[in-house]
């Protein structure tokens, strides 16, 4: 046990270092996010047998699962969420410092690790109820024992790499992409120089994983299969609107309103305008904008590591197993660009997998500036400040911000002024009924001007609690309505409306 704390002794203090980052954000308290109340409104129902109940919440049961079972050894539902995402988020570091000793060495390890540890992206989310930190870890963990398939080619790997990957495909359904690198991964990258295994018993390993990734789908879109219920659906359904061209029939819509929107601009007509090049360029403008998140995320003057790795380690000098890691990437930013294209948006957390597996090749430009610099004090120094330092300061300037907790002031007075929940309410924000610890009146209703014109002839409606910004609604009434309570904060302040003819003193 001694050798073994002495030999990972600098990821054991990267670790330590990431958790008391993501402890600091804790203590400063910030609210949660909005989709943390229908995580534990479906956990609520799952603690408490009503799987059924709990599905309709949220349609991905997995989450919601571990988050009941993470709350029956915390009982407060919001720490207990927290918790299972600093835990994830810290563990990240144990296999992407053992992917990286095993594609790069140890110096590159130690690098990428720190530069994970220290990074706001991951940080800032410590406070947040979300399934990406899990997911991370399960996709990072399944990709190590990827890379010791390929290496190394024992059984014993082969099936903890199915065990994960499963758990990484319940979390997130960006999952399958883990089966499909699999696949390919070991195709076209076992090594031709291992004799241990003989080619019959080669093809037979190959095929026994493609028949399994196959498996492991449809397993887990059979077992949690009901349309109404099941996520893992959006895989068929994706590739058969692909077939037909109708995943495309929302992207055409945008494309169509733009052209109305142009209408409406100077130089309408004209070749070449604003409007016009963004209808043609569409997907490039959101392969760019992904690109920019993925900066922020692994931080800008993480660039510079990227350009001496290429610089000193061109690409065919890497190993063959380098190239999985380069393999998800692409695969999860084309994923996102597909999403944007349907949707219409996407986020940084999406991107999370795709940046992770860029950080050995960040740690493996510091390590080699660090070895440069070495006989140069000031160098050495400016490179700690430039890839280590810069990151840690935007991370602790995070925690030193005033927080607004408008919204958890707001919720606990309402708790505290309808303790037996007789009132019909209607929220504009999910994370009030949360911290009124009402978690289960997840609907919300997010346009205004309908509450304006709808609300005060349903009489079933007796109070209204409202989230509103500053600058654009700090007037908003309701008809029918009386403002009983306010919550003022930096930005937004948050409203409670009761009917008029029920109003309490």
């Amino acid at each position: 046990m001694v050798n073994f704390l002495l030999r990972h002794r600098a990821l054991l203090l990267i670790m330590a270092l990431s958790l008391g980052l993501k402890l600091l954000f804790l203590w400063q308290g910030e609210v949660v996010n909005p989709d943390s109340a229908t995580y534990i409104a479906a956990a609520q129902k799952h603690a408490q047998g009503l799987y059924a109940e709990g599905l309709r919440f949220y349609r991905m049961p997995f989450y919601p699962l571990m988050l009941a079972g993470v709350h029956a050894m915390i009982p407060n539902w919001i720490y207990a969420g927290q918790v299972l995402t600093v835990v994830p988020l810290v563990l990240c570091l144990w296999p992407l410092y053992l992917l990286t000793c095993r594609l790069f060495d140890h110096r590159t390890a130690v690098g990428a690790g720190l530069l994970f540890a220290v990074l706001p992206s991951f940080n800032v989310s410590a406070t947040a109820i979300e399934r990406d930190p899990l997911f991370l870890l399960f996709s990072l963990t399944a990709l190590l024992y990827l890379v010791l398939i390929v290496q190394e080619g024992r059984l014993c790997w082969w099936v903890s790499f199915f065990l994960v990957g499963v758990l990484a495909i319940l979390t997130r359904v960006e999952g399958v992409v883990l089966p499909i690198v699999a696949v390919f991964g070991v195709l076209f990258l076992r090594h031709e120089s291992d004799e241990r295994c003989s080619v019959s018993r080669s093809n037979l390993n190959m095929l026994v994983l493609a028949s399994g990734c196959v498996l492991l789908l449809i397993a887990g879109i059979k077992l949690f299969g009901d349309e109404q219920f099941s996520r893992l659906n959006e895989v068929f359904y994706w590739g058969q609107e692909l077939l037909s061209r109708d995943f495309f029939s929302a992207y055409l819509g945008l494309m169509e309103a733009l052209k109305v929107f142009q209408e409406t601009l100077p130089a309408a007509d004209l070749h070449n305008n604003l409007i016009e090049t963004t209808r043609h360029y569409a997907p490039l403008i959101y392969f760019v904008g992904m690109l920019e998140m993925m900066l922020k995320i692994v931080f800008p003057t993480s660039l510079i590591a990227l350009w001496m790795q290429q610089r000193w380690s061109p690409l065919t000098s890497w190993s063959r197993e380098r190239w999985i890691l380069l393999a998800v990437v692409v695969m999860i930013v084309g994923v996102n660009l597909l999403f944007c294209i349907k949707h219409n948006f996407t986020t940084e957390r999406y991107l999370w997998l795709a940046c992770a597996c860029l950080l050995p090749w960040v740690g493996m430009g510091m390590t080699a500036c660090w070895q440069r610099c070495q006989r140069r004090s000031f160098a050495l120094l400016l490179c700690g400040l430039l890839f280590v330092g810069a990151p840690l300061v935007k991370t602790l300037s995070v925690v030193i911000q005033k927080q607004d907790r408008t919204v958890a002031l707001a919720g606990k007075w309402l708790k505290d002024y309808d303790p037996d929940e007789s009132l019909t309410i209607i929220y504009n924000d999910r994370r009030l009924p949360l911290y009124a610890g009402r978690a289960q009146d997840v609907v919300d209703v997010r346009d205004l001007s309908w509450l304006h014109d709808n609300v005060g002839n349903d009489p079933r409606i007796t109070f209204l609690a409202i989230y509103v910004s500053n600058n654009k609604n700090e007037n908003y009434t309701v008809p029918g309505f009386d403002v009983i309570k306010r919550f003022s904060g930096a930005k937004k302040t948050a409203l409670f409306m009761q009917r008029s003819t029920g109003a309490r003193n």
